[in-house]
């Protein structure tokens, strides 16, 4: 789990060796363009006992069947995983085993001495990047919480969600070692941001997905399942309007913010802060003055709402924590007592957001909960996942804007992720089992009859009204009755 979105690192690259491999091209059948995926986190709090960070995978494929479980970083540009060939030391451990490219007919180290096209997406990459003296492009990662890695670019199959192509991409072969010298339990990394090395540029690019948009909808709190969106995706009257503001500069993904209310209360210094959407970290960071001054009126207003909330700070954590004990404050009572956030972006777009957008679960004291807000270094907003939840955003790339509204991130999921109506195929497929298993029926039906029904031949009889009629009974009577 990252602090902080990547910086690019500065004279570091790593090597790792490997063979080199005969390329032979793969053609994929089509599926769809578009489509629905459900993600995952290893716990259901933003603090639990495999990390600090509440950070959503998704699992891709490679040749071989073999699955990697990567964070969804729209803070980060570059896709990387370990492979065969990588120093343990470097790579670490993970969910899963290294990706072992042996097994693969695609798998191509990029050369950027020899190969033009290698060497001008070598240049172009948004993170640090050299070439080595036999033209391996090596990537270099440095993070604000002192995590560094790096690796070797390579290129391969990957398949991800099942409506979707497989698609050539070109990712990192490599990890990152933490600042305490541990590893993420995730394989690595699938980069959402920007540049030539992001993930969703490269399905765009492939023509794998209908559009260059992707869209994000982490669940509230108490879950561990969020949905990905890949392409241009029609959610219908299921999703309401999205409003839509501009992304800012060319490395980030980022929008400008207006103004931070808290109740009725502005908050100071939140008026036209560049905002960074950081789905790869937990919290939300704050410039000093604005951190502040949102403290001083959550404090204020529960003081004098609320008096019997006990507050407290946890050293541990490092965090302003809240808990009463009569009555016992429960996820209930705290969307209740505490006020809403309501969030302006430009140009007049607010999102009126619950109190679970800016308080987390303590890590182990139950019914405590602590406000996830730190402060940043640079005078700018980071929206981690603690203040995406039950948002819905639309990263829409082709038109250089973002939409946003909020949603109930459950029910989209559960509706559209991971089993989405939209492969015509599917429907064709139901058809036809639907008239096959009927016409099995008759054909069972129709032998059953000739063989047991055939055995006593059905015989005419013409009935005489004496047959069917008392002739004492008279009609005069009936109607009399």
């Amino acid at each position: 789990a990252r602090a902080a979105r990547a910086r690019a690192a500065t004279g570091r690259s790593l090597a790792i060796a490997m063979r080199r491999r005969t390329t032979t091209a793969t053609a994929g059948r089509r599926l769809s363009r578009a489509d629905a995926i459900e993600i995952r986190s290893y716990g259901a709090r933003l603090g639990n006992g495999y990390g600090s960070g509440h950070e959503f995978s998704l699992t891709v494929t490679l040749p071989g069947a073999q699955n990697f479980d990567l964070i969804v970083d729209t803070g980060s540009p570059l896709t990387y995983f370990p492979c065969v060939g990588c120093d343990a030391e470097l790579c670490g451990y993970h969910e899963h085993q290294y990706y072992d490219w042996r097994l693969s007919n695609d798998f191509r180290l990029l050369n950027a001495s020899m190969n033009a096209a290698d060497a001008a997406f070598c240049d172009a990459m948004p993170v640090a990047h050299n070439v080595s003296a036999d033209g391996e492009c090596l990537f270099g990662l440095e993070y604000l919480d002192g995590a560094q890695g790096g690796g070797s670019m390579i290129e391969d199959v990957v398949s991800v969600g099942d409506e979707l192509s497989p698609a050539k991409m070109i990712f990192g072969c490599g990890g990152v070692v933490e600042a305490n010298g541990g590893f993420d339990r995730q394989d690595g990394m699938a980069g959402f941001s920007r540049g030539n090395t992001a993930f969703h540029t490269q399905l765009a690019k492939a023509g794998v997905i209908n559009a260059h948009v992707f869209g994000f909808c982490s669940e509230g709190s108490g879950t561990d399942t969020a949905m990905l969106s890949l392409g241009r995706y029609d959610f219908g009257r299921d999703l309401a309007p999205l409003s839509y503001t501009r992304i800012l500069g060319a490395d980030d993904l980022a929008v400008r913010t207006m103004s931070w209310k808290l109740g009725e209360a502005i908050i100071a210094s939140s008026s036209n802060v560049y905002t960074v959407l950081d789905s790869g970290t937990t919290l939300v960071l704050l410039p000093p003055a604005m951190r502040d001054d949102f403290i001083t009126k959550l404090v204020a207003q529960m003081a004098a709402t609320h008096p019997e909330l006990e507050l407290f700070d946890d050293e541990d954590l490092g965090q302003m924590c809240f808990s009463s004990a009569t009555p016992v404050l429960t996820a209930k009572l705290r969307d209740e007592w505490f006020p809403k956030l309501a969030i302006t972006y430009d140009p007049d777009i607010t999102l009126i957001l619950p109190s679970e957008n800016y308080l987390n679960s303590h890590f182990y004291i139950p019914h405590t909960y602590c406000l996830g807000i730190d402060e940043s270094d640079d005078g700018t907003i980071l929206l981690g996942q603690q203040a995406l939840r039950n948002t819905f955003i639309e990263y829409d790339l082709e038109n250089d804007r973002v939409g946003v509204v909020v949603a109930q991130c459950e029910n989209l999921r559960k509706k559209f992720a991971p089993d989405t109506p939209h492969n015509p195929w599917r429907f064709v497929a139901t058809i036809f089992i639907l008239l096959f298993t009927a016409c099995v029926v008759s054909a069972v039906s129709f032998c059953l009859y000739a063989k047991f029904g055939a055995q006593k031949p059905f015989k005419y009889r013409v009935f005489q009204v004496s047959d069917i009629l008392d002739e004492e009974i008279e009609m005069g009577n009936v109607v009399d009755t």
